[in-house]
């Protein structure tokens, strides 16, 4: 089930699935269901499960939490697992910076995140929550390449949230990687983003496969504002014939069955939830691939979970 892809033009090799760690270091969930982090030892054996079950791309960031700092010592001199971390957002924000600034934070933040990873060299080197702006204009990418012909990173990358952030990731001739949030709800990156990363030859990571437990028992819950999810996970869970707690293994299936993705971050609390999780996506294979009637339209506002907050209050 897992299997060994390469990550686009960059001559690293990882794994079809990933382990995201934001659930290991922080609080994080559904909307009105976030848990707390678990305990560092319990977080540690999560890692440690997932290398022993065939994953062999790791994601992290200094914004997780104490996530970065586990993964090191978890993984720490190992150098057949592909560890992907990204930039720690300096407290004016990009956009602030001139090119010197930029690229000193830059340094700086890699460096941080060497000593937390205990790695000579960080594998994969991403801009956090990158913008179309930043990347055609800020001196972020250019900073990166620096850092790759310096062999401080393999790879360069950026994470985004919408069609136009993705597209500029692609066409930076810097980057070798984007990451975008994709799943049975949020199909946005088909139409136009996965083409364009495959003639550029950029490879494409997915994240939030569960749209942060929406497509879980938890989905279940949700009413108000966040009830249009509730019922668009209810209709793919009708379509794959699963259960509320099998959602998120056919969640994970149905991203597997999509061409032109090198790796699909999970992002299980423990390795329980992680072991449950690989089981049942062998079993959903073959439906998630033929599933269809289960679409709806759905704003953006629901399908960035940065914006939840917002429509909590509204």
């Amino acid at each position: 089930m897992i299997e060994r892809r390469p990550i686009g033009r960059t001559g690293l090799v990882g794994s079809s699935l990933g382990l995201g760690t934001a659930a290991l270091g922080m609080s994080y969930g559904a909307p009105r269901a976030e848990r707390r982090p678990p305990a560092e030892a319990e977080a540690e054996a999560t890692i440690e499960a997932a290398l022993d079950a065939g994953i062999r791309m790791i994601d992290t960031a200094p914004a997780y939490g104490t996530s970065e700092v586990l993964v090191g010592r978890v993984t720490g001199g190992a150098d057949d697992c592909i560890i992907a971390t990204k930039l720690a957002t300096p407290g004016p924000g990009w956009d602030a910076l001139d090119a010197n600034a930029v690229a000193d934070a830059v340094r700086r933040s890699a460096q941080a995140s060497l000593r937390a990873l205990r790695r000579d060299a960080i594998d994969l080197l991403q801009i956090h929550n990158a913008t179309a702006t930043g990347l055609e204009h800020g001196g972020g990418p250019a900073a990166l390449a620096e850092l790759r012909r310096d062999g401080v990173i393999r790879a360069a990358g950026a994470t985004t949230y919408g069609e136009a952030a993705a597209l500029a990731a692609v066409a930076c001739e810097a980057l070798d990687v984007v990451q975008v949030a994709f799943s049975p709800l949020d199909r946005r990156p088909a139409e136009r983003v996965l083409a364009a990363a495959a003639a550029a030859g950029t490879a494409v990571i997915t994240r939030s496969a569960l749209l942060r437990g929406v497509l879980s028992a938890r989905g279940r819950e949700l009413d108000g504002p966040f009830a249009p999810l509730r019922d668009a996970a209810d209709a793919f869970r009708v379509a794959v014939g699963a259960r509320w707690d099998e959602l998120p293994s056919a969640a994970v299936a149905y991203c597997l069955a999509q061409p032109g993705i090198a790796t699909t971050v999970l992002g299980p609390r423990d390795a329980g939830e992680l072991r449950e999780l690989l089981t049942g996506v062998t079993r959903f294979a073959a439906a998630a691939a033929r599933a269809a009637g289960w679409e709806r339209e759905l704003p953006d506002a629901l399908l960035d979970p940065s914006r939840w907050p917002a429509l909590e209050t509204a």
